[in-house]
């Protein structure tokens, strides 16, 4: 079995994967509770009893970021915990980065890739020709936040529904919205094949700065 932890969407999220099938999914919040500090140890304990994972998992997989930072360091620091405890390997990789086994090959250079987090944060990555490689950065309310020719990308991609003020401002006609599990489910061989991380960093951007 894989866990795979999402802390980044809106909705932070425990999945349990099995020969490339979701056997369990739980929501880390929910209407009574809205802080993940609170909830991921009573969650996971719910998850264990009720998937009976016992010492079944061989894995785990944590999506490291763009996202609200609190809910990063809460998600990684506990994957880190289980993986020390158990002794079962952590594979830690960005949104971006599972974005791509989504992409098209012919499109991934002009697609504009959002991530949805909480706190109605939102960030977008674009690859970037000047630079040879892809940029990341926080969208402010107003949408200022980037200076880049949205003309040039005809393929966008997000991992929760965007708002209507973000598809009009970059004018998304062709795009895929995709559950980041889903993603990690479809790709599950190549994603475990990953190179174990020694040391995981949230990636947090500010003022359109990563910091870790």
């Amino acid at each position: 079995m894989i866990l795979f932890l999402d802390t980044v969407s809106p909705s932070p999220t425990f999945t349990v994967f099995k020969d490339h099938k979701v056997i369990y999914s739980i929501h880390i919040l929910d209407e009574n509770s809205n802080k993940i500090s609170d909830s991921i140890i009573p969650v996971f304990l719910k998850l264990q009893k009720e998937s009976q994972l016992d010492n079944k998992i061989k894995k785990l997989v944590v999506c490291t970021g763009p996202g609200s930072y609190t809910s990063l360091r809460v998600g990684i620091a506990f994957m880190y915990g289980i993986s020390y405890s158990k002794k079962i390997p952590l594979i830690g990789i960005t949104c971006f980065d599972l974005f791509q086994y989504a992409i098209p090959k012919s499109n991934v250079k002009n697609t504009l890739m959002f991530i949805c987090s909480s706190n109605d944060q939102n960030f977008i990555s674009h690859y970037s020709n000047q630079d040879n490689k892809y940029l990341i950065r926080k969208l402010d309310y107003k949408l200022q936040s980037t200076s880049i020719d949205y003309n040039r990308y005809n393929y966008s991609i997000s991992n929760h529904k965007l708002s209507l003020n973000i598809i009009k401002t970059f004018n998304l006609n062709n795009h895929q919205e995709i559950n980041l599990a889903e993603i990690v489910k479809t790709n599950l061989k190549n994603i475990t094949s990953l190179s174990i991380n020694n040391i995981i960093k949230p990636i947090y951007i500010s003022n359109n700065k990563i910091l870790n």
